[in-house]
């Protein structure tokens, strides 16, 4: 038989280097906004949070698990064949379920955005239950995924002892049974992890940005101040400008995952139309770029994501600034110090010029006595005397009090 292995093709290897690469920038920005995210106090971004952690990690395995399979085959060393094939079941199922808990966390996240844009009187459940949620989303992806290390088996292959081909990849039994490997794993699991998320996030996104926009027309005609989603100048409080702020982000979030999904989902609905279709020579071809480009396309929207949530959210843009240099600014460009620092300045001023006060109050009373039980020098021009805080926060006369 033959043994040898085709050729790689430049454009895979490129899309393998090139993914590589993105995945380490990926590494970084998702890291860094899990860290933000989990330690702020802006409970309403638990979900983002938590789709920052399940980012991070297929941003780690995108190397080991995607271009190792490539790069395996560019330098043709049988080592290299055997450490992939050692671990590849366990972490591509791996990948799998966090790539589906990943999808389950934004239509989460836009059903949240969802409820606060109809004013929904089950939001206050939903925002109390999120860990809930997550778990239940988690459980879900482990049961639609999970299954994938059973479903396939490497069989050694004697004949081709020594090479890149001495294992075969190969359909467990349970994969061949009808229930399984055709009701479940072929429909189900395809329509629950990648066509049914597209539609619904793409309904649910154009519902919001619909809503928001005859708010903002209805507030325009009628000359409102504020419109729902805009920040109260009146009562110079920023709660509105923060929903909408958050609105914007999750509807840019929904846009890239559509955007990195749609050649998958093509691919998908290729393969139950016709599967023998894609395995003829030139378009099995095309195919396998695709799903190789769909990688990358994943990992460039995980990538990108810090710079998305800089640019539209004001809150994360704060904690990310006062994370790395410590300091946080406000809208008009002035620094300001961090929030525990400020805070326990402020109470510690608050109970230094209260004590103040007090003494001030009681030295006044006293010298008023005393004046009115001794008289006073005829030569002196003052009538009065002067208090000082050693503090430098008060300096006033007695005659001002």
């Amino acid at each position: 038989p033959d043994c040898s292995v085709n050729e790689i093709k430049d454009p895979r290897l490129y899309m393998a280097v090139g993914g590589t690469s993105l995945s380490v920038v990926s590494l970084f920005c998702n890291s860094l906004i899990a860290i933000v995210l989990m330690r702020s106090k802006h409970t309403h971004f638990f979900f983002f949070a938590l789709l920052a952690v399940s980012d991070t990690f297929l941003s780690v395995m995108y190397g080991p698990v995607i271009a190792m399979e490539i790069i395996k085959d560019v330098f043709r060393e049988v080592w290299l064949n055997r450490i992939f094939w050692s671990y590849m079941p366990s972490l591509l199922t791996a990948c799998n379920i966090s790539m589906t808990f990943s999808t389950f966390l934004i239509i989460l996240a836009t059903t949240e955005r969802f409820m606060i844009t109809i004013k929904s009187d089950r939001l206050r459940w939903f925002r109390t239950h999120r860990g809930l949620l997550a778990g239940c989303a988690l459980f879900l992806a482990c049961l639609l995924k999970g299954g994938m290390f059973w479903e396939f088996v490497m069989l050694p292959n004697d004949p081709c002892r020594g090479t890149l081909l001495e294992r075969e990849l190969a359909l467990t039994n349970l994969s061949l049974t009808v229930s399984y490997g055709k009701v479940f794993k072929f429909y189900l699991r395809n329509i629950c992890t990648v066509l049914f998320p597209f539609i619904f996030l793409i309904f649910l996104n154009l519902y919001i940005v619909i809503t928001l926009r005859k708010q903002q027309r209805a507030a325009a005609l009628f000359r409102f101040a504020t419109s729902r989603h805009k920040i109260d100048t009146r009562t110079m409080t920023n709660t509105k400008l923060q929903v909408r702020s958050a609105t914007r982000l999750t509807v840019l979030i929904v846009c890239s995952f559509l955007v990195s999904n749609a050649l998958n989902v093509a691919f998908t609905v290729v393969e139950f139309w016709d599967m023998d279709l894609l395995m003829m020579t030139i378009i099995f071809q095309m195919y396998e770029y695709g799903t190789d480009f769909v990688s990358v396309m994943y990992i460039l929207v995980c990538a990108t994501r810090l710079l998305v949530y800089v640019a539209c959210n004001e809150e994360i843009r704060d904690e990310v600034h006062a994370f790395l240099c410590g300091r946080r600014y406000n809208r008009k460009g002035f620094m300001k110090q961090s929030n525990s620092n400020s805070k326990g300045a402020s109470e510690l001023d608050s109970i230094a010029l209260t004590i103040a006060r007090r003494l001030i109050s009681s030295d006044l009373t006293e010298t008023a006595t005393m004046n009115d039980e001794e008289s006073s020098d005829p030569h002196d021009g003052s009538n009065g005397k002067t208090v000082v805080i050693a503090n430098g926060y008060t300096h006033c006369n007695t005659d001002d009090v």
